[in-house]
């Protein structure tokens, strides 16, 4: 029984040289299936077959145009080959297209295949020797350098076992393309068919589908069920990443899905009219490629115009890369990872013939306007740049880039990968230092909560240097005023104080070692109002009976109420309730014990564990809100995340 490896074949070459009738040598298959091709004798669109190789294995394989009209339709075709097969005709040897395709092929990201010298009954030994030394000479320095020449006649035969067994070596060289990440498949066309309805075909660049997935499809965002799929004509269950499948999808029209779209799963992923991007220019080309020049850009199977908006020059020499911007003049469904072609002008890249002058691959889809040379700009494309080809890497760069911790669920869907995927190089990123958990399943950058401690430590320093009778200052003022997420600063804090580097007294925070500059009045006052406080139980008196006990006026009470809330040896639940720090911890245990018996309670059962008026009972469960040891569900408290782990 035959079994499939998800690799794709694929031709190159120039027109006439023999790519057709190559494949039907090999499968049997007429490639060509419009009717103008068959009129024409040259091939307009990408061709699919299936190719039996000597094991019995099903391969695909992918015959692409070679006349310079239909470059972008060779494009199209080229954006999912494992393998090439580069044909160059023994009678005309190497020819315009045939550099060009080469050049596509290898911004493509190409890098096995063979080389197939056709045509050889139409010329004598010294020519067949001739044309082998020429193409050797041609693909010298390529990835095509030291592939084996093949001598092959689709007329007569000639040469054909010599081909296959090579083309065999280099199937059997390449690895079945990786099917893990949420499946993705640029759309080569779609059709209907009576009683059945839309069927879009292409080739997945990633992850599997089944019958019964429910995929999108963008631009549009329109969904459809996979109803049946056939992989190379044949009725089948799964299709994978390299194979060449025929989705028959529900409630869709074959008008709203034409080719350019990618059909998807997930929600997450979204379309984009900027991308940024790694270019190169082809050392062949003439002139330097100057900011904002208007290029075709090759994607997947989609061909658009887009203003290329260099980051770091003015101007891209030969053979050079750059950091980039493509804005786009339509969106797109393009993803990090993928590579493209662009096309020019030829006459200073801007006019005259339209050729191929470079290529690259796509870094982030920003949809935001970039300007040149901003280095957290740069820093961060080039983290990308580094990290493609590494699914934790990337997945480290994906936590690197959010302020907020990401669950596994949204690292999933930033990362364009599985569940299972993820859980596995998040475990690994924890284990080695890379991340922390916020608890159960989210994850923070090391270097973020770095990023929020450092940010503290300045501002804890203002603080002091501005307030030097002050003790320290509230958590949730210092949380506000560093910008960070809530749970990335009580990482933060965590850390630097088991560093020693800060102190936290209940609710205050102050740099280690610090205390208030206390004269001998202030302490002397200070004990007496904490006294009465402290005597007062959960019916403390206001600012204005401490002031009249005391003998002192209104400001000056409120000043050591401050001093003594930095302490940590009073609360103060809000503007008119300040409680001794003794009467706060017996009432968040009354608090905790509620919750031990009942999975809720209202404000009136907590008044009555307290014995108090609602006047200091609502302060209390407002402040226990804030510190997030209880959580407001309308009249009632439930457990916040400060009390979970005491029941």
């Amino acid at each position: 029984m035959s079994t499939r490896k998800n690799i794709m074949l694929g031709t190159a070459g120039h027109v006439d040289h023999g790519k057709t009738a190559l494949v039907k040598m090999l499968t049997g298959c007429d490639t060509d299936r419009l009717p103008e091709e068959k009129q024409r004798g040259l091939t307009i669109e990408p061709g699919y077959a299936s190719c039996r190789m000597a094991d019995e294995r099903i391969v695909g394989i992918v015959d692409v145009p070679g006349h310079v009209d239909f470059i972008r339709n060779m494009a199209a075709g080229a954006h999912g080959v494992d393998v090439v097969i580069l044909v160059v005709a023994a009678d005309d040897s190497v020819m315009p297209q045939t550099r060009e395709h080469l050049d596509i092929l290898t911004l493509m990201g190409i890098r096995r295949g063979i080389v197939a010298m056709t045509k050889i009954d139409l010329v004598d030994p010294v020519g067949r020797e001739a044309a082998a030394e020429e193409i050797s000479d041609f693909v010298r320095g390529t990835f095509l350098a030291g592939a084996p020449i093949c001598p092959v006649s689709s007329i007569t035969g000639e040469g054909f076992e010599g081909f296959l067994e090579a083309l065999n070596a280099a199937v059997d060289s390449c690895e079945p393309r990786e099917c893990g990440g949420l499946f993705r498949l640029w759309v080569e066309r779609s059709f209907q068919i009576r009683g059945f309805g839309t069927v879009i075909s292409g080739v997945p660049s990633r992850g599997e589908v089944r019958v019964g997935d429910r995929l999108r499809v963008v631009p549009g965002d329109r969904t459809g069920r996979v109803r049946r799929l056939e992989v190379y004509g044949q009725d089948a269950e799964l299709g994978r990443a390299g194979e060449c499948v025929a989705i028959n999808i529900t409630d869709l029209s074959p008008e709203s899905v034409g080719r350019g779209c990618v059909v998807c799963e997930g929600e997450d992923f979204q379309v984009a009219g900027m991308v940024e991007a790694e270019v190169r220019l082809l050392e062949s080309v003439s002139s330097p490629l100057k900011d904002n020049t208007e290029v075709h850009v090759h994607v997947g199977t989609a061909d658009v115009m887009a203003q290329l908006a260099l980051l770091e020059h003015k101007t891209l020499e030969p053979g050079g890369s750059e950091l980039a911007q493509l804005r786009l003049a339509r969106l797109l469904g393009v993803a990090p990872g993928e590579r493209f072609v662009i096309r020019a002008g030829t006459t200073g890249l801007a006019g005259g013939r339209v050729t191929t002058v470079g290529g690259g691959r796509i870094l982030a889809t920003s949809n935001v306007r970039l300007r040149r040379n901003r280095p957290w700009v740069l820093e961060s494309l080039a983290a990308r740049r580094q990290a493609l080809d590494s699914p934790q890497a990337w997945c480290e760069v994906v936590l690197k880039e959010s302020a907020a911790p990401l669950n596994l669920a949204a690292l999933a869907g930033g990362a364009g990968m599985r569940l299972d995927q993820v859980r596995g190089h998040a475990q690994a990123l924890l284990a080695g230092g890379k991340v922390m958990t916020t608890g159960g399943d989210a994850f923070v950058h090391h270097d973020t909560v770095e990023l929020a401690g450092k940010r503290t430590l300045e501002l804890l320093a203002k603080f002091h240097q501005a307030n030097p009778k002050r003790g320290g200052i509230e958590q949730e003022q210092l949380y506000a005023e560093t910008g960070s997420h809530r749970s990335v600063f009580d990482l933060a804090v965590g850390v630097l104080v088991a560093e020693g580097r800060v102190q936290c007294n209940r609710s205050i925070i102050a740099l280690a070692g610090r205390t208030a500059d206390l004269s001998a009045e202030d302490r002397d006052l200070c004990g007496r109002v904490e006294s009465a406080l402290q005597a007062a139980g959960f019916a403390p008196p206001a600012v204005e009976e401490l002031a009249a006990m005391t003998g002192q006026g209104r400001a000056r009470i409120s000043a050591m109420i401050r001093l003594l809330a930095d302490r940590g040896r009073v609360v103060i639940l809000d503007e008119k309730v300040v409680m001794h720090a003794d009467g706060v911890d017996a009432a968040r245990k009354a608090a905790i014990e509620l919750f031990r018996r009942t999975a809720r309670f209202s404000t009136m059962e907590f008044r009555d564990a307290l014995a108090v008026s609602r006047k200091y009972a609502v302060p209390l469960l407002d402040y226990f809100d804030k510190i997030r040891l209880t959580s407001r569900s309308g009249s009632h408290r439930t457990p916040g995340a400060a009390a979970k782990p005491l029941l």
